[in-house]
């Protein structure tokens, strides 16, 4: 390369070129070999520092699993290396890809749940809640990142959070727009980053807590109203075992007797009617004329409907259901009972049971006391009776079979009632056929 700075001096001696000329010349190819050098050190440069880029991925490879193995061929060759990049980089991506697909199975799990679920990191910031969380507290997308002491949720879910994440793990109940939830939380998680997650688990138990207080209540009712029966029994059979009454007052215990007896076998009955009409796989439907159980029903009553000189009118429809027939008998038979019972000597009691839009409409009302309205909304639970109507005798069952009856079949029940102007009972049952 240097020989070329001689080419145009040695024109020079000859006479061929002009001393001007020679320098220009020289000066050229100076320039040009500078360029060059500088190109080749650059190439030197760039292959020195990807050669040390190779060898830190390398590095970083192997540091990070000690099972991958990296020949020197590797190494040294750079499209093996490069190969090799690419074929981590296409492994990577299928992990990412499975972590994704592993994301959204497990997202699509905790929104299935019945259960709200929520996290919040040590300043108490929302980092993640599910679906059945945003129906119970309407936690929006807006909310994430966000304390939740600055959210509007009930001042008792808030309390629960700090006292566990001051005191230890927390469970208690929280009322919220009439509803009663079960709140756990779990504080002071780790994740695998590390970092500090508190988990909120909520479930709404409103249903179970108001199951578990009706049978309670239910136990109670019932041992009260069997023990007054038990006790009558027990004491009339002891005055006649020990001989304490004469031969007519020992009737006349037998009768009543016979009569508290007649008593507690009509509790148990409507007992057990409540109990299978809570488990439906007891049921047996059938075919039923409807109109034929309502002239059973109207049959079996006529003892007492001429006691009280009560008059029947009656419009009746030919009607075919599928259903169970005790279910439709007694459905009549308590409601048509009670207005007869509640109603005075001569009144008037009218019947309707028609067939209207696919549906059996049966519409009962009297002419009685009425219902005072304080008492109306709890009607239709168990043992639950108006205390001035009290002596009129019953187990206080009678109308919440009724309710259970139609709910049992999809059905609707209305009560209109004022007191001393009678009392409209109307029921509608979509038809099955």
């Amino acid at each position: 390369m240097l020989s070329f700075l001689i080419i145009p001096w040695i024109l020079f001696f000859i006479n061929q070129m002009s001393f001007g000329v020679t320098v220009v010349i020289t000066i050229l190819f100076i320039a040009l070999l500078s360029f060059i050098i500088f190109l080749l050190r650059q190439f030197q440069k760039s292959t020195l520092l990807e050669s040390q880029a190779y060898l830190e991925i390398i590095e970083f490879i192997q540091s990070s699993n000690q099972d991958i193995k990296i020949s020197k061929d590797v190494v040294h060759d750079k499209n093996l290396m490069l190969n090799y990049i690419k074929e981590m980089q296409s492994t990577l991506n299928k992990q990412i890809l499975k972590s994704e697909r592993y994301r959204k199975r497990l997202r699509l799990i905790l929104d299935g749940l019945q259960l709200g679920i929520l996290l919040i990191d040590k300043d108490y910031k929302i980092t993640y809640y599910n679906k059945k969380m945003h129906l119970f507290f309407n936690l929006m997308e807006k909310d994430m990142g966000q304390s939740i002491d600055q959210l509007e949720l009930p001042l008792a879910f808030i309390s629960v959070i700090h006292e566990a994440v001051s005191k230890g793990a927390t469970r208690k109940d929280i009322e919220f727009k009439n509803k009663l939830y079960d709140v756990q939380v779990s504080p002071f998680l780790k994740t695998e980053s590390n970092e500090t997650q508190v988990l909120i688990v909520v479930d709404d138990v409103s249903l179970e807590r108001s199951t578990e207080q009706m049978k309670k209540d239910f136990f109670s009712y019932a041992s009260h109203e069997l023990k007054s029966p038990i006790t009558s029994i027990k004491g009339f059979a002891e005055l006649i075992l020990y001989d304490m009454v004469t031969k007519d007052d020992a009737i006349k215990a037998l009768a009543s007797i016979v009569s508290q007896s007649d008593t507690m076998t009509t509790l148990v009955e409507d007992m057990l009617m409540l109990s299978r009409l809570e488990n439906y796989k007891e049921s047996k439907q059938m075919k039923v004329d409807l109109k034929d159980t309502l002239k059973e029903v109207l049959n079996v009553l006529k003892p007492i409907i001429e006691q009280k000189n009560i008059i029947i009118s009656h419009n009746m429809h030919m009607i075919e259901m599928v259903c169970d027939p005790m279910d439709m008998f007694k459905l009549f038979k308590n409601i048509i009972e009670n207005a007869i019972k509640y109603s005075k000597d001569n009144a008037k009691v009218t019947i309707k049971l028609h067939h209207v839009n696919e549906e059996m409409l049966f519409v009962v009302k009297d002419e009685g006391f009425g219902i005072p309205s304080i008492h109306q909304p709890r009607i239709f639970e168990r043992f639950y009776r108006v205390d001035e109507y009290r002596n009129e005798g019953g187990t206080g069952l009678g109308l919440a079979i009724v309710k259970h009856i139609v709910m049992k079949y999809d059905g609707i029940i209305n009560l209109e009632s004022k007191v001393n102007q009678g009392t409209l009972v109307e029921v509608s049952i979509p038809i099955k056929k």
